[in-house]
């Protein structure tokens, strides 16, 4: 054997489709946890919030109570039910507004009434935020690993895809939906639009476990 010269390039280790689905089940498994984090985080401070809130009212209500030279300045019976009853209101009239209104980008020319709505309605659309966090949440199968990862590898070789490959690549077109969801909003992969097609290819900021071949960025 002979010693390898300065000048010979170095030896880079390619990754094997089956080693890149066990990397992409690790990143799956961090982004799921960053879901959790965010998700947890997002429900506690919307529940810091909503006691705030009820800590608020009673104390108007005692100070209403007293203007009025009221003997009785307890909180009244039932109050609590009747804010938890206006709250659930509050989220399910949250829930139909965005379901009406799916475009929530802002806008200048907002009505006092919109600004009043925005206001109130500031907490629910915390808790349905909630909902939308867990959306974000990855459950691929081994199959479906396997699949993403092949995929990958291809998509590396070949630089970029055009979307309409995709189903021959991964055939079932349920699967095809989970892996390309699952690989964009991962950002291991991007889409961009090129004429009149939307093409694949990696995306050169995802993990460096997932870059196919170690110490080479020539498959970003």
């Amino acid at each position: 054997m002979f010693p390898a010269r300065a000048s010979d390039p170095p030896s880079v280790r390619v990754l094997s489709p089956a080693q890149t689905a066990r990397h992409l089940r690790a990143h799956f498994k961090r982004h799921n946890r960053g879901v959790a984090t965010l998700a947890l985080g997002t429900f506690c401070a919307a529940l810091a919030l909503w006691l705030l809130l009820y800590g608020v009212c009673c104390w108007l209500i005692v100070l209403g109570l007293a203007a009025i030279d009221r003997s009785d300045l307890g909180i009244p019976r039932g109050f609590g039910f009747v804010f938890t009853v206006a709250a659930l209101c509050a989220i399910g009239y949250a829930w139909i507004d965005r379901r009406l209104t799916p475009n929530e980008l802002p806008r200048d020319d907002k009505r006092p009434a919109e600004v009043v709505s925005d206001f109130l309605l500031a907490i629910p659309r915390m808790m349905l935020a909630v909902g939308g966090t867990l959306a974000a949440w990855q459950r691929l199968s081994d199959a479906d690993l396997e699949h993403a990862a092949t995929f990958l590898h291809r998509l590396a070789e070949a630089t970029r895809l055009p979307m309409s490959r995709v189903r021959l690549e991964i055939p079932d077109p349920a699967a095809a939906k989970r892996i390309l969801f699952a690989l964009q909003i991962t950002q291991v992969i991007d889409a961009h639009r090129d004429g009149q097609e939307f093409w694949l290819k990696l995306n050169p900021l995802r993990p460096a476990a997932l870059r196919l071949a170690r110490g080479s960025y020539a498959d970003a």
